[in-house]
């Protein structure tokens, strides 16, 4: 069975900006990726109309979408608003939401306003996820053959949200791909670049390297992903041809920036 694919949407014009890192996203790719979730793209858009084509496009491609930001109650934050635009929904005051809500706002001891009654506000047929650190829920929408997950852009509250979305969401989880890695020193990219190429041709595979090592301490790092259990004859393959280029078997570099191919020989 092949593996579920999924897309990852950050919105937020101050991701734009530059002034928020997106570790949200990298975050939910590894996370996904260990779920054997096939993560096909990641999407960074505007507080805006355009948001809404994102989601509309993504309905019925993928059976995955989890988005991140745009929950709280400042003028900008529009992502339920956009996503009731995109599936044609309308947007309402969710009463499970609305306690929520209501109940974070009283622990805190703040007043009920009504932007912080809009965090409620849901496209119609939207499950609430708590938030157990903020305020803002998420929730999870099923449309189309699509799931959404949407959550907040706080990673202290994205993290949990997403890990209680994962207990109501069993049925799409496959397991973790096969994984296959090794560090070779003494050889570049170039090396391998043949039998990395004939291997990229399966689809059920992906095989990547790397530059790892130092100026004039040359290593490349080779791994292997398959979400179809194939991995043992393509590691196989390009661990032949760096010991074929020369290549030592060397103890990981982790991610120590690599050097280009013309500073490896010299």
């Amino acid at each position: 069975m092949s593996a579920p694919r999924a897309w990852i949407v950050t919105l937020g014009n101050e991701v734009l900006l530059g002034e928020v890192e997106n570790t949200n996203a990298w975050w939910l790719a590894r996370r996904l990726t260990s779920l054997g979730v096939a993560v096909r793209r990641m999407v960074t858009s505007p507080d805006d109309e355009e948001s809404a084509e994102v989601f509309r496009d993504a309905i019925g491609r993928v059976e995955l979408v989890v988005s991140t930001g745009g929950l709280g109650p400042t003028y900008d934050d529009r992502t339920m608003y956009l996503i009731s635009r995109a599936l044609g929904l309308p947007l309402e005051v969710n009463p499970r939401a609305e306690e929520m809500v209501r109940r974070r706002v009283a622990e805190r001891g703040f007043q009920m306003t009504p932007a912080r009654l809009k965090m409620a506000e849901m496209p119609r047929g939207a499950e609430p996820l708590e938030n157990r650190v903020g305020t803002a829920p998420g929730a999870i929408l099923r449309h189309g053959g699509t799931t959404l997950v949407v959550l907040p852009g706080v990673p202290a509250e994205m993290q949990p949200m997403f890990e209680e979305a994962v207990g109501r969401l069993r049925d799409l989880w496959r397991g973790p791909p096969c994984r296959r890695e090794a560090t070779f020193s003494g050889i570049v990219e170039a090396d391998l670049a043949d039998v990395l190429s004939e291997l990229s041709r399966n689809g059920r595979v992906y095989v990547k390297t790397q530059p790892r090592g130092r100026p004039g301490a040359p290593a490349v790092r080779i791994l292997v992903i398959s979400f179809e259990g194939l991995c043992d004859d393509a590691f196989s393959r390009l661990e032949e041809a760096a010991r074929a280029a020369g290549g030592v078997p060397a103890p990981s570099l982790g991610d120590a920036q690599g050097v280009a191919d013309a500073d490896h020989h010299g």
